[in-house]
């Protein structure tokens, strides 16, 4: 059980327990409570006529438009279904439920306006598995408004979720499978939902946990690499480590270290190729760009991210979903992604060359006869544009809707889906090095590292040793295959 009490419970091991594990969740009645004081500091300042953006007005380009007292009572509904455009795969459940934890975490500040009856059917939904379905393609919007429009109709008894079998159920269906009744909305409480920062951290913590593992997977790869490249040892050494600033420098010669650990294969040249010898800055790159993006979801999780902005006797319209700070990393870490993958391409390049191995030209069976792995590094290179092109900062491409009223927007939820095509373009590079590696250590005929060892008798009854040319793909999709078998993901760790 979660139980939270105060704003430190609020914190990143308690998202992934409830998004992740279906741990369940509590919240204490003094939190509660403070959520009730701010609604009734909204309905006050309601009923002394102050104006309320989306509860007396419109919306974007229509906030001059004063709504009377029937409207009122009917546009908390209404918003939550004129902005479920989006279509596509949904995001995955772990990243739904997030997405309605987040939410709960912002309203339990008190400062939106709603009711603690909200928050309570938020955490009951939790509990009792009921994860929105939300389309993924479709979120040109300020803010995650139209992911969350698709997340939070559900609680009124529209749009979908997943179903027992994986696949969408109407929301109202589920809600009558679990013998209770849709949300009733009121105040700024539609607003509240749609508003905000949810989706954007939510699938954030989903690619750290994605790209971290991929990023022990590299590591891994390389390590194989630099066995079959024979290369020195010399830009592992600890000293490396302990001359740079950066954490992720020496985390990697580390864990590069481990790998190699009573490694016999004896070094070819004196010095390797840069691509051999700056793998720590360059996977340690990526390392410190994940536990700096894990830094800014933990800001997510506790900033304020509605519009308007209720403090005491104000209503203030602020910029508050605006997730610069996060969507800024996304950026970093997809460009940091793209350097990993790219240096795989180019080791695998080295690789294939008999300057820099001692071993057959394109480690061909037959030089001459047989053309070897040489496709492979040409596959790669195909996989490195596409890489790179993705790598091209999203953000950036902003516009305006609601005829300039919205004339800025943070891209977030785009940038970060490109991170899975990118991460599935670097594990197939990898694919395609780990192949090439352990081609290489093969002929060496020496005994690797610890970890490089592990990994060859691993594959030893699936991947043929490569005698003559054959058609390289079925090895390569084995190879891709395995990457998600824990008993390979274990030798990463």
């Amino acid at each position: 059980m979660i139980r939270i009490e105060d704003s430190s419970d609020l914190n990143w091991i308690n998202l992934y327990r409830v998004a992740c594990q279906s741990a369940p969740l509590e919240i204490s009645e003094a939190m509660l409570q403070q959520v009730d004081s701010g609604h009734a500091r909204f309905v006050d300042l309601i009923g002394r006529g102050v104006p309320s953006y989306g509860v007396t007005t419109g919306l974007g380009k229509l906030v001059g438009a004063e709504l009377d007292e029937v409207a009122r009572a009917e546009l908390p509904a209404n918003m939550l279904r004129a902005r479920a455009v989006a279509i596509g795969t949904p995001f995955a459940r772990r990243v739904a439920r997030a997405m309605l934890l987040i939410r709960l975490v912002n309203f339990l500040t008190g400062r939106s306006g709603v009711r603690s009856e909200v928050c309570r059917y938020l955490v009951d939904r939790l509990n009792d598995d009921f994860t929105p379905w939300v389309p993924s393609l479709g979120h040109g919007m300020a803010a995650d408004a139209i992911a969350n429009t698709h997340a939070f109709q559900t609680l009124i008894g529209e749009g979908f979720v997943y179903g027992p079998d994986q696949q969408r159920q109407p929301a109202a269906a589920a809600l009558q499978e679990r013998n209770t009744g849709p949300l009733a909305l009121s105040g700024r409480e539609g607003l509240a939902l749609i508003n905000g920062v949810c989706a954007a951290p939510a699938l954030a913590m989903d690619a750290f946990y994605r790209l971290d593992e991929l990023l022990g997977l590299a590591n891994l790869v390389a390590a194989v690499s630099l066995e079959g490249m024979a290369a020195p040892r010399d830009a592992i050494d600890p000293v490396v480590g302990r001359l740079s600033s950066e954490p992720g420098v020496s985390k990697t010669i580390d864990c590069l270290r481990k790998h190699l650990n009573h490694s016999q294969i004896e070094p070819y040249r004196l010095q390797a190729a840069i691509s051999y010898r700056v793998i720590p800055q360059v996977h340690g790159g990526l390392y410190e760009s994940l536990a700096r993006l894990r830094e800014k979801i933990e800001f997510s999780l506790v900033d304020f991210s509605d519009n308007p902005l209720l403090d005491g006797e104000r209503m203030l319209s602020v910029g508050s979903f605006h997730n610069q700070h996060l969507v800024n990393q996304v950026e970093h870490v997809a460009l940091a992604l793209a350097h990993v993958g790219c240096l795989s391409e180019r080791r695998l390049h080295r690789l294939l060359s008999a300057d820099h191995t001692g071993l057959n030209a394109q480690l061909a069976a037959r030089p001459g006869l047989d053309a070897g792995l040489v496709v492979t590094q040409k596959a790669s290179i195909d996989l490195a544009a596409r890489l790179r092109l993705l790598a091209q900062p999203v953000s950036l491409f902003t516009s305006e809707t609601s005829d300039g009223q919205e004339d800025y927007m943070s891209m977030a939820i785009p940038a970060l889906t490109r991170l899975e095509e990118m991460a599935q373009l670097c594990r197939a590079m990898l694919a395609y090095e780990l192949l090439a590696g352990l081609t290489a250590v093969r002929l060496r005929a020496q005994s690797p590292g610890d970890g490089v060892l592990a990994v060859l008798e691993y594959f030893e009854s699936l991947i043929a040793p490569l005698e003559k040319d054959r058609p390289l793909a079925v090895d390569v999709e084995t190879i891709l295959q395995q990457f998600d078998h824990p008993g390979f993901v274990n030798l990463t760790r």
